[in-house]
């Protein structure tokens, strides 16, 4: 987390300077109930009182609501206590402030996709591929497209994954059993994600033939199997 002080440092625009008798005189200038709500988040931390150190946070917000790394430290703090939708909120306005804090955007993808709000989540993750290409977070982006049947943008996205060679090397852990996980590749679970676009919009048949092809690049991929066993007994 980022050390608060240089936070509101931030908030009266001023650089602190290495020597210790120009960060003095520098201090000096930083207003007395700034430092004092900065004193009384650190002994909270170091406390862990997370009560008091998200109060100290909303104070310093009073003084500059459009502080982003004020919100992102509040936000993170939501996260860490497992109060999702708060750090989901959070982590929303401050993106919304500054489109290009990507740790923000980050944040708001990942706790709205755990509040179950996918049109939210996709859409921040959107905004976090269209800054590095990153194929994980397509494949999320896919999935989740796939949740919510949007079948056009999930297969158009399912297609990137494929033809990039790296989908190859990447591997995605899945559940094997209760207690056990598996490493699987990328292409083949997108092959998986196919057959689960299918099997969605009931095209069986291209279901069946995705799952076995995920099979036969990973012959142990335990999900893929129980799909395509469940498929063929509907039939």
């Amino acid at each position: 987390m980022k050390n608060l002080f240089l936070l509101i440092v931030g908030l009266v625009m001023f650089t602190a300077q290495s020597q210790a008798q120009e960060q003095t005189q520098a201090q000096d200038t930083i207003p007395f109930e700034l430092r004092r709500l900065a004193y009384i988040y650190d002994m909270a931390k170091s406390y862990n009182d997370p009560a008091v150190a998200k109060m100290a946070i909303y104070n310093l917000l009073s003084y500059n609501p459009q502080n982003t790394s004020l919100l992102d430290t509040l936000a993170l703090m939501y996260f860490d206590y497992n109060q999702i939708a708060s750090a989901a909120l959070t982590a929303q306005d401050a993106a919304k402030i500054n489109p290009n804090d990507l740790f923000a955007v980050e944040l708001a993808a990942v706790c709205f996709e755990r509040l179950g709000v996918l049109p939210k989540a996709i859409s921040f993750y959107e905004r976090l591929y269209t800054e590095d290409f990153d194929i994980n977070t397509l494949y999320k982006i896919a999935f989740m497209q796939m949740q919510s049947n949007n079948f056009v943008e999930s297969k158009t996205n399912v297609d990137i994954i494929l033809e990039n060679t790296e989908s190859d090397k990447i591997n995605l852990r899945f559940p094997k059993t209760d207690k056990e996980t598996q490493d699987i590749s990328m292409k083949a679970a997108t092959y998986r994600l196919k057959g689960l676009i299918e099997e969605a919009q009931g095209n069986t048949a291209a279901a069946g033939d995705f799952y076995q092809k995920a099979i036969d690049m990973e012959p142990d991929f335990a999900i893929a199997k129980e799909e395509l066993k469940a498929l063929t007994e509907k039939e």
